[in-house]
């Protein structure tokens, strides 16, 4: 165990039964659960595929995990083979080893993890964390890479450093302090008790990434030629997203770059829309 990531390894086994109670729910009922061993350790994936279908790599959130798709999934199942991946070093089951951004690592591992699975070109969902990985691995590998949809996506623009340390004081304040961080995140987004029950749970025990998200530079998103899809929140807490959309807009015209009005940095409505935007990038 990475000592770094989990407080304790008492709050460690918390945090995993917690995701596995989520794992035994009905809505992760036809998911196929495994781990797939790379030269980075392992890494953990569900998975429902058919080879009739093209693939679709979602990539979670920090601090969260692939549960968090799951309420969603049937969605994409009707037109995509799914492959929900754990991003390491985040509390779910991959390796708990956390990779620097700022190197070559993330890029290397998600290659690792895609040869594993067969998957030569894939499109990508990637939500805040996530999205940067999916944006990292796509600069690298334009030609890998079918389509982007990133929701909340950091790397675009700088991230609000003053988020991290103002993020860690509300930790220190128990649930008070809970409450005050899920409504700089959430903004006015209703989320459910269970899913904020569960983000108690891993705040609690769990030492969320530091480490600023690393801004591409005008010469990678150029490279970028592949459909994106950018949505992010006017009231982000997190990231500077008007900058995001502003930017995406002059350097990529081709890019479907929205900001939302009144929306925090968890945007959970625009699913049908990035579906929609996935099957138009097929064609």
């Amino acid at each position: 165990m990475n000592a770094s990531v989990y407080k304790s390894e008492q709050g460690r086994q918390i945090v995993a039964q917690a995701y596995q109670n989520h794992l035994n729910s009905a809505l992760a009922d036809g998911l196929v659960q495994k781990t797939i061993e790379t030269a980075y350790g392992r890494t953990f994936i569900l998975e429902k595929s058919s080879p009739q279908k093209p693939p679709l790599v979602l990539l979670h959130g920090s601090t969260s995990n692939s549960a968090s798709w799951l309420g969603i999934l049937p969605l994409f199942t009707q037109d995509f083979s799914v492959f929900c991946v754990d991003i390491p070093g985040e509390p779910g089951f991959s390796t708990s080893e956390r990779f620097p951004l700022a190197s070559d690592t993330p890029e290397s591992w998600l290659r690792c993890t895609l040869d594993a699975l067969g998957l030569q070109k894939c499109s990508f969902l990637g939500m805040s964390l996530g999205g940067w990985y999916a944006v990292d691995f796509a600069v690298r590998n334009p030609e890998r890479v079918q389509a982007l949809s990133l929701v909340s996506g950091g790397g675009i623009a700088a991230q609000k450093l003053g988020f991290i340390f103002k993020a860690l004081f509300f930790l220190m304040l128990g649930k008070t302090g809970q409450h005050m961080l899920s409504k700089v995140i959430y903004h006015h987004t209703v989320v459910p008790q269970e899913i904020l029950d569960y983000q108690a749970i891993v705040s609690k025990h769990f030492n969320p990434v530091t480490e600023p998200l690393p801004v591409f530079s005008d010469e990678q998103l150029l490279r970028l030629t592949m459909p994106i899809q950018y949505f992010g929140g006017d009231h982000d807490g997190l990231l500077h997203t008007r900058r995001s959309v502003e930017r995406l807009k002059a350097l990529l015209p081709h890019a479907d770059a929205q900001l939302l009005v009144d929306t925090g940095h968890a945007i959970i409505d625009k699913f049908d829309e990035v579906k929609e935007f996935l099957i138009r990038s097929l064609a």
